[in-house]
């Protein structure tokens, strides 16, 4: 290689990881609309299935379920395959499996879609967070949280969609009919740009494995993160509409405060790690979040509510990047041991909320959120694998 020939390959290796990261950053796009487009619609799902709080909880397990059951075929899948192709796989029924939400006519049918649509997002989220620790050690440069970023990306979008669909009295049929069409068409674009990967068809590296040793702590971590981050995500609409009483049309606009400040927030989170390093921003903003989530409670108001959310998208956006970013360092099995862990925090907590909004109606839920972002405040110190 000659000295005139190098700084070309440099360019033109620095392009072609420019092209990755944009594609791995619209691949988390995808996802973060796939959960808006649930999410701002659960009212209007759960009167089409004619479902209770706590059926509601039964619902949100069976997700859950999925994700957990999943996740040691994810890994295999991933090794025999590559991350990049699993990918598209996972990708393409989390989008298709929008539809039949909006077709269930009772929580039976309703759980046995979401079961699907866990297991696929899940096996989805693992694959691209894999492209992304991919790309980071390629380049040796932090990129986690501008990735998710582009999750919070596609909430926000997600979110400012379903509250012009509700205040539009657009059904959610075809509501869901129109993101469905436009996110495969999506998918198939970027999917020639992802990250190339070599799959590892080695049956001596262990699929999966129980988080030992210091991941222990980063799984606790994900598991209250996932704890705080669906519970929010299943239950906010709820709570404008049946606590705060707003309109299903207006609803929304608690999803779209959190989500809006969650994407600001990791826009600007891979310069603020250096600064201050992962387990300040972790705890300080849970701290953050907590103070938002109970100024939601008390006020009673939309206003303040939503301001609240606000705090709480801001306190909660950098604990998934930070602790994917740190168990990614530590090889596939064990990114993917820690994000099980916190799915299971993701299913255990819905049939819980379920069961404190029955009896302690909305703002018992939410007291729950609060611990548990307080737990993760503490934990967060504990987790020295965040001070690497």
């Amino acid at each position: 290689m000659t000295t005139a020939s190098l700084p070309h390959n440099q360019r033109y290796q620095e392009a072609a990881q420019k092209q990755q990261l944009i594609a791995t950053c619209a691949a988390f796009f995808i996802l973060g609309v796939t959960f808006a487009t649930w999410a701002t619609r659960i009212p209007a799902i759960r009167d089409i299935a004619l479902l209770t709080p706590v059926t509601l909880g039964y619902v949100l397990l069976g997700k859950g379920i999925g994700t957990i059951v999943i996740m040691p075929a994810v890994v295999a899948v991933i090794h025999r395959f590559g991350a990049k192709k699993s990918a598209m796989v996972f990708g393409f029924i989390t989008i298709t499996a929008l539809m039949p939400m909006v077709l269930s006519p009772n929580w039976e049918i309703l759980t046995a879609v979401l079961f699907i649509s866990g297991a696929a997002a899940s096996g989805y989220n693992i694959a691209i967070n894999a492209l992304g620790s991919k790309i980071e050690m390629a380049t040796g440069r932090s990129h986690m949280s501008t990735i998710h970023s582009w999750f919070g990306v596609g909430n926000f979008v997600g979110a400012i969609l379903g509250t012009g669909m509700g205040s539009l009295h657009i059904s959610a049929l075809y509501h869901f009919l129109g993101v469905t069409l436009g996110l495969i068409l999506l998918m198939a674009i970027i999917y020639k740009y992802l990250p190339d990967d070599v799959p590892d068809k080695s049956i001596s590296k262990p699929m999966f494995k129980i988080p030992h040793g210091a991941l222990i702590w980063l799984g606790a971590i994900c598991f209250l993160a996932a704890s705080v981050e669906d519970s929010i995500t299943n239950w906010v609409a709820l709570f404008f509409t049946d606590y705060l009483g707003a309109t299903q049309g207006f609803a929304p606009i608690g999803y779209v405060a959190y989500a809006g400040t969650m994407l600001g927030m990791r826009w600007i989170g891979d310069r603020l790690k250096p600064r201050f390093g992962a387990q300040k921003l972790i705890s300080v903003g849970s701290l953050v979040a907590a103070f938002g989530i109970l100024l939601a409670i008390v006020s009673s108001n939309v206003l303040l509510a939503c301001i609240g959310f606000v705090a709480a998208g801001a306190g909660v956006a950098l604990t998934f990047p930070m602790v994917f970013s740190a168990a990614g360092k530590e090889g596939a099995a064990a990114l993917a041991s820690v994000a099980t862990i916190g799915f299971l925090g993701g299913m255990a907590s819905q049939p819980i909320m379920g069961f404190l909004v029955e009896n302690f109606k909305l703002s018992g839920g939410f007291v729950f959120i609060i611990l548990c972002m307080l737990t993760i405040a503490i934990t967060s110190w504990k987790a020295k694998l965040l001070a690497k």
